[in-house]
């Protein structure tokens, strides 16, 4: 099975998640495919953007695709680190390390 790759950029804050959710989700989850998404370009994240990749990766689990998000700048990995989002989400420093943990 493929494997999709998204790369985001700029803020996923309220207005950034409304700009980008809907296409995301539609990208990702109906194919059951797995998928990593590049986060190397995102400067802010904000609840919006943890809920939504939450959201996204609890659906690809039901359809038994998995997502990995890679290359976190060290303020939004801080984000990340403080609301525990690796329990739910391999948070890993670069896309092979993000193909891998999708395909295990």
């Amino acid at each position: 099975s493929g494997l999709t790759k998204i790369v985001f950029s700029g803020r996923l804050d309220t207005p950034g998640v409304d700009r980008v959710e809907a296409r995301f989700v539609a990208a990702v989850v109906p194919g059951s495919k797995s998928a990593i998404v590049d986060i190397s370009r995102v400067e802010f994240v904000a609840s919006m953007g943890i809920r939504m990749f939450v959201s996204v990766a609890r659906s690809m689990g039901l359809r038994q695709s998995k997502l990995a998000l890679y290359g976190a700048p060290s303020m939004v990995s801080e984000v990340f680190e403080y609301v525990s989002l690796s329990e739910v989400i391999p948070i890993v420093a670069t896309e092979t390390e993000a193909i891998a943990a999708v395909r295990s």
